[in-house]
């Protein structure tokens, strides 16, 4: 009598595999992971931080949100450092002072440039953020001039080295700080070089040596 016409009571039976039985691969061919059960990993992503802000940047956004303050009557004392004519000059004006230079060729844009910055800060009188960026401009290119440019002048640097000094070393780096802020839509150049015309109308900045 064969097993299978045995009673079924009688027959060998096989248990069935459970949740813990050991699983055994092979000839497994994968690029990653390979398990039986399930795999718990952990991954530790870096995202980019965004960068700071810059104070110019700030002083831009302000002023697009800001009201004119009414109680404004005066500049700023950043500002009124740089509006206010120089004294005890032998050389006062724009026209004057390039003249003096033998930059005749440039009298009439130093002029009109001029005349456009201070018809700016005029337009802005009432706003303090507008104040304050026009303070740490002027300052900057104050502080450039007289750094990079002026100690050529002295030293009897041509006009042309004199022109790359002031392009490379004030007109650029400026313009650069202007064109980070997405607030500010004025031609960055533009704005730097009618600052460093209006500083020369006020005597903060000569172009000849004394």
């Amino acid at each position: 009598m064969t097993e299978k016409s045995l009673p079924a009571i009688f027959q060998k039976k096989t248990p069935p595999a459970t949740a813990s039985s050991e699983v055994t691969q092979s000839e497994n061919y994968v690029l990653g992971d390979l398990a039986g059960e399930n795999i718990n990993k952990t991954y530790n992503i870096n995202l980019p931080t965004a960068p700071a802000e810059s104070r110019l940047n700030r002083l831009y956004r302000r002023m697009a949100e800001e009201a004119h303050d009414p109680t404004l009557t005066e500049y700023i004392a950043q500002l009124e450092i740089f509006t206010r004519v120089v004294v005890d000059e032998d050389v006062i004006g724009v026209q004057k002072k390039l003249e003096a230079a033998d930059r005749d060729n440039e009298v009439t844009l130093g002029e009109a440039m001029k005349e456009m910055v201070f018809s700016e800060i005029r337009q802005n009188k009432f706003s303090r953020s507008f104040q304050q960026i026009y303070a740490t401009l002027m300052g900057r290119v104050h502080a450039l001039f007289t750094q990079w440019v002026w100690p050529a002048i002295q030293a009897g640097a041509s006009r042309s080295e004199i022109d790359t000094l002031v392009f490379e070393r004030v007109v650029q780096p400026v313009a650069a700080e202007l064109e980070d802020c997405p607030d500010c839509t004025d031609a960055p150049e533009t704005t730097v070089r009618g600052m460093l015309y209006f500083l020369t109308g006020n005597c903060h900045i000569r172009w000849h040596a004394c």
